[in-house]
């Protein structure tokens, strides 16, 4: 595949790291440790445009119909089970801050915000919303939701994350919050876009027993409509709604988890949109130009690695060596038709805190040298492990069978398991594997969302099990609280050569991440590059002509 891509996605994500430097007070200061004057913004609405807002083309239908590739494991808007679902949940619930279709960020459901000299006190003033039932949301909300985020038995996706950085919420009045941190945090409002930071209603919440999987009520632009199992799940539009007008009235989303089916539905006219669009059918859809095909790279394919003591892949020479056995080429042309970049060091992008490009060849494919690291590592006739991927996503499942080929010429045998997502997502959040293939991007611009990945501490589904290293829990500290952009920059020039030498992720491949629409819809956008996850911000610009 030609750079164009990855040369877009570096300068969108150098875009939207100028806006977040902006607007975060906490990393606002550029020349050393100096605190800056309390920081204001004021206003601002979720993803969007004036011109989708304003559209006025032709007769738009009333019922938009999205084909989606997994059925959700969850509604709960504090768990993260993949980008399908946030397609749904997105609709539903909405945070404090948001990020925005332009890569930038703005506050949602708070109305304005200010941040305090020393960095550590974040006060919001909510605008005037209400949740789908029509009570207000209030202060005490965002409180019961941003402790429901921390409550551990939640197990929230990015509990760990806010209960590190957070220490109290205030709620002095209705419509007053404040967040108190322990230590400053440089991307702290990015943590506040994340979907899975969604304020909740705490009545609604704890009338269903703090169980939100199958019951959803937020503020965002939809009402949750029902749940059809095996079939669909469909919203429809809120009147009391705060932000712009939505343009359809009506969404549908419809659950193929056979690729090709889903394909052939947009064809057919059965769904206006459909995501995860696999490679062959982009090359199609290009060649017919009968879709709209939006393309969108910075997701990358790798292996996380269960790294519990008393297992072969505990060592991190073997975890060396299967980095320098896997034939990423093999990867690439058999599981995204020739379209993707080869990752032999660690998956940042220009224009990322300080990414130079250093360890961008750290690895190489080596056979000879693989073989060595295994002998070193007391394994010179390999051993047997078992490969989760899933049968959900060709991608998926491909990527596994030529990791399982590539690690067999060093005398590793490895054992597929590919059940479908859903149950791939429930092992995954436990850490029930020896070894998973696992197609991800950062979930923050900012480089702290490495921490979620990398940091000691409870099994997240972006974490590796049994992975601990008190170095890179030092350098990620330091990098989160660091306000210096310079400071940071080096810092995480640490932290990458440490990963990497300990790697319990084998980076595999960059990859593009596909939506594709019928020809007569608009305002539909696949956010680039690590946004790409948060696409379904702008399902309430779009609309079908008629």
């Amino acid at each position: 595949m030609k750079k164009r891509g990855l040369k877009k996605v570096a300068l969108t994500l150098a875009a939207a790291l100028a806006a977040s430097v902006m607007l975060t007070a906490c990393g606002s200061s550029q020349t050393g440790g100096d605190t800056q004057p309390a920081a204001k913004v004021e206003g601002g609405t979720a993803a969007g445009s004036e011109e989708a807002a304003g559209a006025e083309t032709g007769n738009k239908r009333d019922t938009l119909n999205v084909g989606i590739s997994a059925e959700p494991a969850t509604l709960d808007p504090h768990l993260q089970s993949g980008q399908a679902t946030r397609l749904i949940k997105q609709q539903i619930y909405r945070g404090l801050m948001t990020y925005t279709a332009d890569s930038g960020i703005a506050p949602d459901v708070a109305d304005s915000y200010t941040v305090s000299d020393d960095g550590l006190t974040y006060t919001f003033i909510l605008k005037d919303a209400t949740f789908h039932d029509g009570s207000p949301v209030t202060a005490e909300d965002v409180k019961f939701s941003v402790e429901r985020v921390m409550d551990e038995s939640v197990a929230a996706t990015f509990g760990s994350d806010f209960r590190s950085v957070v220490d109290h919420v205030n709620a002095p009045d209705e419509k007053t919050v404040e967040i108190v941190l322990k230590q400053p945090c440089a991307p702290f409002l990015e943590y506040l876009c994340l979907p899975e930071a969604a304020v909740v209603s705490k009545a609604f919440c704890e009338a269903n027993n703090n169980d939100l999987s199958t019951a959803a009520m937020g503020c965002g632009p939809y009402t949750f409509g029902g749940w059809e199992n095996g079939l669909s799940i469909s919203v429809s539009a809120y009147d009391g709604w705060y932000g712009t007008p939505v343009q359809t009235p009506n969404i549908d989303f419809f659950f193929y988890t056979d690729e090709t089916t889903r394909a052939n539905a947009l064809r057919t006219g059965e769904v206006d949109i459909i995501d995860y669009v696999p490679s062959k059918e982009v090359i199609a859809f290009e060649g017919a130009g009968d879709a709209n095909v939006d393309v969108s790279v910075a997701p990358f394919m790798c292996l996380q690695i269960n790294c519990t003591e008393g297992s072969p892949l505990a060592d991190p020479k073997v975890r060396q060596a299967i980095s320098y056995a896997i034939k990423r080429d093999d990867v690439i042309n058999a599981a995204f038709m020739g379209r993707g970049e080869p990752i032999f060091g660690f998956p940042t992008i220009v224009g990322q805190n300080g990414y130079d490009g250093k360890y961008d060849n750290y690895f190489s494919y080596d056979v000879e040298k693989a073989k060595e690291l295994l002998a070193e590592a007391g394994y010179p006739d390999g051993f047997s492990c078992k490969l989760l991927s899933s049968s959900t996503y060709a991608m998926h499942e491909q990527t596994a069978v030529c990791v399982q080929s590539s690690l067999a010429e060093i005398g590793i045998k490895v054992e597929l398991e590919l059940p479908d997502w859903a149950t791939r997502i429930e092992r995954s959040n436990v850490g029930d594997y020896d070894m998973m293939v696992s197609g991800t991007t950062g979930n923050i611009v900012d480089m702290d969302w490495a921490t979620n990945y990398y940091e000691s501490g409870d099994v997240r589904m972006n974490s590796c099990p049994g992975f601990a290293d008190d170095k890179i829990d030092e350098l990620l500290a330091k990098g989160r609280t660091t306000l210096d952009e310079k400071e940071r920059a080096e810092i995480y020039d640490q932290f990458r050569e440490r990963a990497l030498e300990l790697s319990p992720f084998v980076f595999i491949n960059f990859r593009e991440q596909v939506f594709a629409t019928a020809k007569n819809v608009h305002g539909f956008q696949n956010l680039d590059g690590i946004l790409t996850y948060l696409s379904g911000l702008t399902l309430q610009d779009t609309y079908v002509e008629e």
